[in-house]
C-alpha cells in the first residue's frame, strides 16, 4: 500500500470514528430524552390514580391521564427521525410544553361544564389524538424534525391532529375543572405548542412535498377554522 493509499485509509477512518461518535451522542441524548419522558408519566399517572381511588366519578382525571400517557406511550416506540432540531431554545420549549400538564392540579375546581358532559367529548378528543398516532406510525417524536411527510389517515384533515386532539382535551378539561391557575398553566403550554409547530413547519418546508401538501391541507390544527 502506498503512502497515499494509507493517509486516504486513515482519514476514511476518522471521518467513520467522528461519525459514530456524532450518532452515539445523538443516542444518549434520545435516550435521556425518552427517560425523562417515561418518568413524567409515572408521576403523572400516579398522581391521576391517587384521585380516582378518592373520587371514582372524576373521568376527566382518567382521561386526560389517558391521553397524557398516550404520549409517552408512543415516544418510547418511535424510531429516530432522519433530522431532529436541537436547537436549545427548542429543547427548552418541547420539554416545558410536553411535560407542563404535570404542573396542573387535579383538584375539581368550578365545573363550568359538567364531567357527563366533558367526558364524552374528551373520548372524542382522545380518540382523534390515538388516529393521529396511529397515522403516523412509530414517526412519532417530542422535537421537530423530519419523520417523513405524512399525507394520510387524520393528516388529511388538518396537519397536526395529534396537536389539535391534546388542545381539544386540555379545554375540556380546563372547562371540567376550571382554576385560574390551571387556565394559565394551559395557557403557557398552548403558546409554546404553537411555537412547535411553526418550528416543525419550517423544518419540513425545505421538502417539496410539504410545501405541496400544505397548499393541500390548509388548516393546521381544525378543519375550517385554523
Amino acid at each position: 500500500m502506498s503512502k497515499s493509499e494509507t493517509l486516504s485509509s486513515a482519514n476514511e477512518s476518522g471521518i467513520l470514528s467522528a461519525a459514530r461518535k456524532s450518532e452515539n451522542l445523538i443516542d444518549l441524548r434520545e435516550g435521556f430524552f425518552r427517560v425523562c419522558a417515561l418518568a413524567f408519566a409515572g408521576i403523572f399517572v400516579y398522581r391521576g390514580v391517587s384521585h380516582l381511588i378518592e373520587d371514582p366519578t372524576r373521568l376527566n382525571i382518567a382521561l386526560l391521564a389517558i391521553s397524557e400517557v398516550l404520549t409517552f406511550t408512543w415516544l418510547m416506540l418511535s424510531r429516530r427521525p432522519v433530522t431532529r432540531d436541537w436547537n436549545p431554545l427548542t429543547v427548552i420549549v418541547t420539554m416545558i410544553a410536553s411535560f407542563g400538564a404535570g404542573f396542573i392540579t387535579l383538584e375539581p375546581g368550578a365545573a363550568i361544564i359538567p364531567v357527563y358532559v366533558a367526558a364524552p367529548l374528551q373520548i372524542l378528543a382522545v380518540s382523534f389524538v390515538i388516529w393521529g398516532k396511529a397515522s403516523l406510525g412509530r414517526s412519532f417524536a417530542l422535537l421537530p424534525g423530519n419523520r417523513g411527510v405524512m399525507t394520510g389517515g387524520a393528516y388529511r384533515l388538518v396537519r397536526h391532529p395529534i396537536y389539535s386532539g391534546y388542545l381539544a382535551g386540555h379545554i375540556l378539561f380546563l372547562l371540567s375543572a376550571f382554576s385560574f391557575y390551571n387556565l394559565a398553566v394551559y395557557a403557557v403550554i398552548t403558546y409554546l405548542q404553537l411555537y412547535r409547530i411553526l418550528r416543525e413547519e419550517a423544518l419540513l418546508a425545505a421538502l417539496p412535498e410539504y410545501r405541496d401538501y400544505m397548499s393541500r391541507v390548509r388548516y393546521r390544527l381544525f378543519y375550517g377554522i385554523a
